[in-house]
């Protein structure tokens, strides 16, 4: 099977990703009545016993980016066939094609969006502060043209601007996609193991800080943690076991709940009761473990039980208000912080309660949710003026 490969469309994932947009903008909401000191009471929907809401839902789009990228893109080298003449060499050249195709479709879903809102905002904090050079040195300007300065803002002050640090994980993830393809495809089991030792390793490395230089084993974690200050929830290896989880949801889950299925009622619903009671559970009883490992079984959670309602339910995920906000979820994404801090700050001063709070939370995310889609209708239609091949890309 080729990276080109028609698949069968999975409505689930629609549902998956505007739930978890509406979520993570919520998430954020929230969080601005504490960044503000805004009296009375928010919606609060920021962290559970063992995780916050924010990393349990970007861990979820983690999940959803590997499932869909494993689903429509399964390999770049075509596998050898009896009916086809292809050699080694030949289809190596048609993979390396591949490749180059999808990166640069990954670039246009990402890039050009991201650039037209990041200079729109540079220019209003250029303005706003009064220097165009806000962020430091010049060279700085180099995270933002790659689309990292959110990710790398641990390191110091840069041009960040919009967005969030999701995206450079994502771009991480979209640069290492053969790789992980790869071994998704050959090395499956190794791979996980692998994969899940540095994923827990890097969540427990800090116990060792203080430990003696007794060992090897030890100097080397000392000096690991000494040039990875990145958060756990951010770090690589974190990122790369929720992608590398949605590899294995949609290949083994969703077939499992497929409404194929002659008892697919009973599976989808045992499914969704199972979740439900897990999530209870971890969102309320703190467990012996770091609050990453909580945010990733939640993840998984959640996934499982979006999927079977979708299955159980398919208007959930096939109307039009779902659909449209799965369309524009990297739009409502890329400006909700912006619009969020704005809009708050012309509140501070006004006392909320938790009904009060979620009402205005409406009509907050329509404005968001329509500045993401003039963002991404302009951004679209002026490429395709630019560029006339420019399809939909997956």
């Amino acid at each position: 099977m080729s990276s080109t490969t028609k698949r069968k469309i999975q409505p689930s994932l629609d549902l998956i990703r505007a739930v978890s947009a509406v979520a993570i903008v919520l998430f954020h909401y929230s969080y601005t009545f504490y960044e503000y000191a805004i009296p009375g009471k928010g919606p609060d929907f920021l962290r559970s016993v063992n995780s916050d809401w924010g990393g349990v839902f970007v861990a979820v789009f983690f999940m959803l980016s590997g499932a869909a990228l494993i689903y429509n893109h399964p390999r770049f080298i075509p596998e050898k066939s009896a009916d086809s003449s292809a050699s080694l060499a030949g289809r190596i050249g048609i993979g390396f094609r591949n490749l180059i195709t999808f990166w640069k479709k990954r670039w246009l879903s990402l890039f050009p969006m991201f650039y037209v809102a990041w200079i729109i905002m540079y220019v209003i904090n250029s303005r706003r502060v009064g220097s165009w050079y806000w962020g430091g040195p010049r060279k700085n300007f180099l995270f933002s043209l790659f689309g990292m300065d959110g990710y790398f803002m641990h390191l110091g002050q840069n041009y960040y601007c919009l967005g969030e640090w999701f995206l450079g994980g994502i771009i991480f993830l979209y640069l290492l996609y053969p790789l992980l393809q790869w071994a998704w495809q050959h090395i499956r089991i190794p791979g996980t193991v692998i994969l899940t030792f540095f994923y827990v390793f890097n969540l427990y490395r800090n116990n060792y800080s203080s430990a003696p230089d007794t060992n090897i084993f030890i100097i080397l974690i000392k000096y690991y943690n000494s040039h990875i200050t990145i958060s756990d929830n951010m770090c690589l290896w974190t990122c790369m076991m929720n992608f590398w989880l949605g590899f294995a949801l949609i290949t083994y889950a969703v077939p499992f709940l497929d409404r194929a299925k002659e008892d697919f009622k009973k599976r989808n619903v045992i499914t969704a009761v199972l979740s439900v009671v897990i999530i209870i559970i971890l969102a309320s009883v703190e467990m012996p473990v770091p609050k990453i490992i909580c945010c990733t079984v939640l993840a998984v959670c959640f996934y499982l039980l979006f999927t079977a309602i979708a299955n159980l339910c398919p208007i959930t995920a096939e109307n039009v208000v779902t659909k449209t906000l799965s369309k524009y979820s990297y739009g409502i994404f890329l400006v909700h912080h912006v619009i969020l801090y704005g809009v708050m700050a012309l509140v501070r001063s006004v006392t909320f309660n938790r009904i009060t709070a979620l009402l205005f939370f409406i009509p907050i995310f329509i404005l968001i949710l329509a500045v993401g889609v003039l963002l991404h209708e302009v951004v679209h239609r002026a490429m395709k003026m630019v560029i006339p091949h420019v399809k939909k890309t997956k």
